[in-house]
């Protein structure tokens, strides 16, 4: 008798255990996010490896970085390994799923991202050394991922945006995207600063029919982006669309506060193809790119971007369910 007196309360403790070990998981000291639906607030568990002093549900994000692979190619010097290349590795290139910097050194290091391909520094050799990585990407590379984003040590580029855009095109067909410019061809070509992605196919296309094929393109040049646009044209990859649906640009040529300030030269608009916008209407809400970025503000952007929230602000994936216009880009009729 003495001990049935302690049996129920034992017993109401016992049922309350898996409660308790519930709730311990659920409020786990992880990073957590309060998202608001019309009934109810839920706190959405972010994974172990992200910040815990940010809160945010990126799983939207994370789900669409996931399901398109790119390989980023970034050209830098040996003089920027400190400097530039170290801000493009702690900020946005962290978010390719491969990378490697191109640069000419005498020097071994310990990292298989850094590629020499023998070839002298400066812009008159910018379309050899184009030609070269794209021929080592082809050999080493090809068939691991589905886009190839070539950048400078000194764009930045918005990774998620990247993603979902290409989310709407298929890699194994030729695709062309970026900032197109129409100053040296009809059928445009992409700024090479603000950096331009070419799909698995396109690169095969390239290599095979363009630069292994005597004659079909040329090999040397000192504007890098025209060249490439000019065999890409060769070999039948056509340009595609990078505007939302508002007209506004998603890579940019130049730097944030030029597009936005509108100190831009003044001849722009004999190079852009689309018409050039500045202030508030320069940037598509889901921008890509920056050209023209100091490893100061490279390390602004990415704390802006991925540490700062304004509150009450939402921002649902419904709302870019049609948000690029997505297709080809007709040439222009010759002059």
């Amino acid at each position: 008798m003495k001990h049935r007196r302690y049996f129920l309360p034992v017993l109401s403790c016992l049922s309350l255990l898996p409660l308790i070990l519930w709730i311990g998981t659920r409020y786990t000291p992880v990073r957590f996010q309060a998202t608001k639906t019309r009934r109810e607030v839920q706190w959405i568990k972010q994974p172990d490896h992200l910040d815990r002093s940010v809160f945010v549900d990126d799983s939207v994000a994370m789900d669409t970085l996931s399901k398109v692979k790119i390989f980023c190619w970034i050209t830098t010097r040996e003089k920027e390994i400190v400097n530039k290349m170290a801000a493009v590795n702690e900020t946005w290139a962290r978010r390719c799923d491969n990378r490697m910097f191109v640069m000419t050194t005498t020097k071994k290091y310990p990292t298989n991202e850094i590629v020499d391909l023998h070839i002298k520094d400066g812009r008159k050799y910018l379309t050899e050394k184009t030609i070269a990585s794209l021929k080592y990407i082809y050999k080493h590379h090809l068939n691991k991922y589905d886009w190839f984003l070539k950048a400078d040590d000194d764009t930045f580029v918005v990774m998620e945006n990247l993603k979902f855009l290409l989310s709407h095109y298929n890699a194994t067909e030729g695709i062309y995207v970026g900032h197109l410019f129409k100053k040296y061809s009809s059928w445009g070509y992409m700024s090479g600063g603000a950096g331009y992605v070419l799909s698995r196919e396109a690169v095969r296309l390239l290599v095979e029919k363009g630069y292994n094929t005597k004659n079909m393109c040329r090999e040397s040049g000192t504007d890098e982006d025209v060249e490439i646009a000019s065999c890409l044209h060769n070999v039948g990859v056509p340009v595609h669309n990078t505007l939302d649906r508002f007209g506004r640009e998603s890579f940019h040529a130049f730097s944030a506060s030029d597009h936005i300030m509108g100190s831009l030269p003044k001849a722009i608009q004999k190079w852009d193809r689309h018409k050039t916008k500045k202030g508030k209407e320069c940037c598509s809400q889901l921008t890509i790119s920056f050209h023209y970025v100091d490893p100061k503000q490279m390390r602004t952007l990415e704390f802006l971007l991925y540490r700062t929230s304004v509150y009450g602000r939402r921002y649902e994936p419904a709302f870019f369910k049609h948000f690029f216009q997505i297709g080809v880009v007709p040439s222009l009729p010759p002059p």
